[in-house]
Order: C-alpha cells, then structure tokens, then sequence
C-alpha cells in the first residue's frame, strides 16, 4: 500500500476512524468515537481531515465465506463392553489400545479355551449346533463364517438365515481347523463374542491369571475411527446439520477435511455449564493425518454463508456516520480524497462485503 496525498477543505470532518471493529460470523461489533455535528450530504464532496497515518487498499471482488469456531475433542467414537463368557482362569487377555477385527482371539482361559470376536449385535447366549432352535444368533453366525471367508464350504450362493444347517456346521468346522480348536461342529457358550463391529479396547478389567467368570465384564471398548466431537448450545442446534461440510484445524496448524455425521437428539447440561448442550460428532475424511493425537483439543470451522462476486474492503477502512451507517474514503484519480456512502454486508478474516458507488479496482483509503 502507498501513502496518499489529503487535500481537506476546511470543513469540519463528521465522520471519524473507527476505534475498533471486531469481525464476528455474519457481522461486527462497530465501536466509534463521538462525532461531531455535521450532515453526510456534505461529507460525499468534502475531504476529509486526516487524522491518523494513512494507507491505501483495492476493492476486490471476490467470493465471501462467513464462518464460525468450535473447539471439540479427538477421540474414538462410541463405547461399549465385553462380557466374559468363559469360566476358568485368565491366560491371554487383550490390552488397552488393540484393535480387535472379525475372527480375532479376544481373550483365552486355562491355556485352551479362547473366545473369538464375531460381528453381531445380539450377544451370544447359549451354545451352537445342529440341534439348536432357529434363532437371531444363528444368522449373526452364519454371516460372520461367510465373511471370514469359507466360500468352498457354504457356497457362493448361501444366504445366511435363522436355521443352522449342515452347512452352517461343516463351515464351522472349517474355521475350528483353521484356529485350533476341537472340530466337532459345536460352539460352546463363551467362545464366540457378539460385536456390532471393530473395537478398540480402552480399558482392561482383569489381571492375567486371576479366575474368569461367565457374565462379569472383561474390557471397555470404543469404535475404531477417530472422531472431534464438540458440545454446542441446544437452543443454536440448527445451525448445523448431518452431512455438513467442516474444516478442522489440527494442533499443527494444519487443515483436514470433516463431515457432521451424528447431531445428539437429547440435550445435557455438562458439569460447570449453564447451558444444556447437544453433542456433535464430525467424522474425519482421512485419519491417518492426526497421527497419535487422541485426545488432542481440535477447532472446528463451520461455513455459515457463502457470498459470491461480492465488493470487499479492508474492514479498517469503514468510517462510522453521526447519522448512521457508514462511509468509506476513497481515492481520486488526481489523488484527492473523497467520502462515500456504503452499505455493509457481510464480515470474514480478510474483509467486509460493502456496496455503493464504486467498483473492483477502485482505491481507497485505510490507516497505515
């Protein structure tokens, strides 16, 4: 910017610098001095007297885009538990921070019996064979043997059902050859755990070598993504939605795409709040760029409206009216000044959106 030359007039000057404006989502908190008397009519044809060192800007046209700041929280998104379905004594136990994927050993009493991790939702209650009911169990089964892959043994076109068919035992049969266990086509209660999915595990209950009993909980567990999850004000529920589009900042200052995935239907009132709050989960596009920062403080920026081909000043160049509203000083082509009436729009880190008698390209002035 180049410093410009003022020519004032005499008049007295009704329009002052503002003192300070601070840019907020969508608008701005405009703190000016007292101005003296004087009409804006005469303002647009006088001068200005300076009052402080000055500068030049360009007004730009360009796309605006308002935002807002959260701060969340990384970490694993849900919680769950596992519950001991074996009796004994504990030989192999998992530990906080594994993850655990359909068909792994979970845990193992007496050196022999290990229970394995299987996808479903209805945890296991009673044992499998050829001789059980039809059941809800029976598919979840049936669906994970297909997962885990036995195509030779169920065949391509199996569907999993409720009826545990001499198919459905010969594939189990199949994968105890596979994991060491006795095949007899039989699985006991305990040695299949129900999951909805992939676990991480957080936390450990047992130490190894102490007695396993059936329906005491083992380990607490989360999903397995990485997620920031933030609490906002209920009553400001709406201004975010499944599907948005966010950007999160990371503790390097680095950027990474995210997408609100989970906005909490039930408001809570947080320990040393307020106000009751909704917790909001955003999901990472890729997580493999936070690293190790379970954990870790996140700000989350949230597009609240987007402008485009709008006029832009520097916010600093505005002039608060006496009257009301506000002006900005521009630049003639001779190097005078002169005080323009502006309507202002709306505010992002690098400017104000403004209209009026002027365009891209014009000069104006702001202080040095």
């Amino acid at each position: 910017m180049n410093p410009i030359l003022r020519t004032p007039v005499g008049a007295t000057p009704i329009v002052v610098a503002l003192a300070g404006v601070v840019a907020l989502t969508g608008g701005a908190v405009l703190v000016a001095a007292s101005l003296p008397l004087g009409g804006f009519a005469d303002a647009a044809t006088t001068a200005a007297t300076p009052i402080v060192p000055v500068s030049t800007a360009t007004v730009t046209q360009r796309t605006m885009v308002a935002t807002e700041e959260f701060t969340g929280t990384l970490g694993y998104a849900g919680e769950g538990v596992i519950i001991s379905g074996l009796n004994g004594t504990y030989t192999d136990l998992p530990e906080a921070g594994d993850i655990l994927t359909l068909g792994d050993e979970i845990y193992e009493v007496d050196g022999t019996r290990t229970s394995y991790l299987m996808y479903g939702k209805r945890p296991a209650y009673r044992a499998l064979d050829n001789d059980s009911e039809n059941g809800p169990d029976v598919k979840q089964l049936e669906e994970s043997l297909a997962l885990i892959g036995f195509p030779s043994v169920l065949g391509k076109d199996f569907k999993p059902d409720w009826d545990f068919r001499q198919k459905t035992e010969d594939a189990v049969i199949k994968w105890q050859k596979r994991t060491n266990q006795e095949k007899d086509g039989r699985i006991e209660l305990g040695e299949v755990t129900f999951m909805p999915g992939d676990v991480r595990i957080t936390q450990v209950l047992p130490e190894l070598g102490s007695r396993a009993q059936a329906g005491q909980v083992l380990a607490y567990t989360s999903g397995t993504d990485l997620v920031v999850t933030l609490d906002l004000e209920a009553d400001r529920r709406d201004i975010l939605a499944v599907g948005d589009q966010v950007s999160v900042e990371l503790p390097d200052g680095s950027d990474a795409a995210g997408k609100v995935t989970e906005i909490a239907s039930v408001a809570q009132t947080l320990a040393g709040a307020s106000e009751p709050t909704v917790e909001v989960t955003v999901e990472l596009a890729d997580t493999a760029v936070v690293g190790d920062l379970d954990g870790a403080e996140i700000e989350v920026s949230v597009v609240r409206q987007t402008r485009p081909d709008v006029l832009t000043v520097p916010v600093d160049a505005l002039l608060a009216l006496r009257e009301g509203g506000y002006a900005i000083e521009m630049v003639a082509a001779d190097g005078t000044t002169y005080l323009t009436a502006v309507e202002v729009g709306l505010f992002d880190d690098d400017g104000v959106e403004v209209g009026g008698d002027f365009s891209a390209g014009d000069t104006v002035v702001v202080p040095a």
